[in-house]
């Protein structure tokens, strides 16, 4: 045997036969690419599903976009609308008998305000 065999031999992993180990490189090779490939195949998956979330969350988010459109325009028509009025009208000047009831002031005055009140 040659020096350099020999030292190959004592330098070699017990594990190292016959120019060839034991645990084939082929094999932790082949296992690397499957789990890569595994790995490539979950993001894949993970990726088409984010994509599928996302389209679905915009077709939402259209729908309601378009529900509070709907629901703005007949707010407005509602807050257009004059609401009916209750009560006597407040453009109006209406007359009032005040003859025989307690009164300050000029009978003759050009403005009377009259006020009612009731303490029941």
């Amino acid at each position: 045997m040659s020096k350099r065999e020999r030292d190959r031999g004592q330098n070699a992993p017990s594990a190292y036969v016959g120019g060839r180990s034991e645990n084939s490189s082929w094999l932790v090779r082949i296992a690397m690419l499957a789990g890569l490939a595994i790995l490539i195949y979950m993001n894949a998956t993970a990726l088409r599903e984010a994509r599928a979330g996302r389209k679905e969350q915009g077709d939402r988010l259209v729908q309601l976009d378009g529900r509070v459109t709907q629901l703005t325009a007949k707010m407005d028509a509602i807050g257009r609308q004059q609401p009916p009025r209750s009560g006597p009208d407040p453009n109006r000047a209406y007359p009032i008998k005040t003859d025989g009831s307690p009164s300050k002031g000029a009978a003759a005055a050009p403005i009377v305000i009259a006020e009612f009140s009731d303490f029941q």
